[in-house]
């Protein structure tokens, strides 16, 4: 018999257009009881009041910036002490995929990247899931349908909603995409930003992880897995 347990799942993802010329997709989540939600949010909100923002200020990588970096620290250091994990997936060889091959199209493949994020999470039969997507374009709500049923396709029926959110508005998405926007970065090797790096560097040693390419990480409290296609 199913107790009341439930778990609230905040999931986002990066370069997961099929032509933006990007060789891999980060897809990545946060996720914590549903009862500890409004008790982070408030945290988050604090944080963003004690460096001057106000607490309805979106938090995101592009943002992350020298004059706020202390704020970024503190929300990293949130995610480590609070009862938060972080899930990361992340897809390589994007643009040299054989969807023909494999009897697929590239929604296909990106519906089965997501399967593989949530599928590490979604496990525990006695436990209720809530997972809430970020709303990019028109095509959401299509997503989440698709999305819903593929995790029914593969017997995964404690999922009680797969709901579109605006960034915005949850402050625990903002917290998926600040952490997504570092792995990406750093797996791009990109340089331009001395705080963005100083920020990935801040979350690797914190968590004592790497994001590069040979490393994956079966850390309960912040996971990788690197997915690479079959040659």
């Amino acid at each position: 018999m199913k107790n009341n347990v439930e778990i609230n799942v905040y999931a986002d993802e990066s370069c997961h257009l099929e032509y933006d010329n990007v060789e891999f997709m980060v897809l990545g989540c946060v996720y914590c009881l549903k009862k500890d939600v409004n008790y982070i949010s408030n945290k988050i909100k604090k944080i963003k009041i004690k460096y001057g923002l106000n607490p309805n200020t979106e938090i995101k990588w592009t943002k992350v910036s020298d004059n706020k970096i202390d704020m970024y620290k503190e929300l990293i250091d949130l995610l480590y002490n609070e009862n938060l994990s972080f899930r990361g997936w992340i897809a390589h060889d994007k643009k040299s995929l054989d969807h023909e091959l494999f009897h697929q199209t590239y929604d296909d493949w990106y519906y089965k990247m997501y399967y593989y994020l949530l599928n590490y999470i979604v496990s525990e039969s006695i436990i209720d899931y809530n997972i809430y997507l970020d709303i990019k374009d028109s095509r959401s709500a299509m997503k989440n349908r698709k999305l819903a049923e593929i995790l029914s396709k593969y017997n995964i029926y404690n999922v009680k909603k797969v709901q579109a959110i605006r960034s915005n508005e949850v402050q625990l998405i903002q917290l998926a995409d600040l952490v997504i926007g570092a792995i990406g970065y750093d797996i791009r090797e990109l340089k331009s930003s001395k705080s963005k790096l100083e920020l990935v560097n801040y979350i690797e040693k914190k968590f004592n992880i790497s994001f590069m390419l040979n490393s994956s990480s079966s850390n309960k409290k912040f996971n990788i897995f690197h997915w690479r296609s079959q040659k």
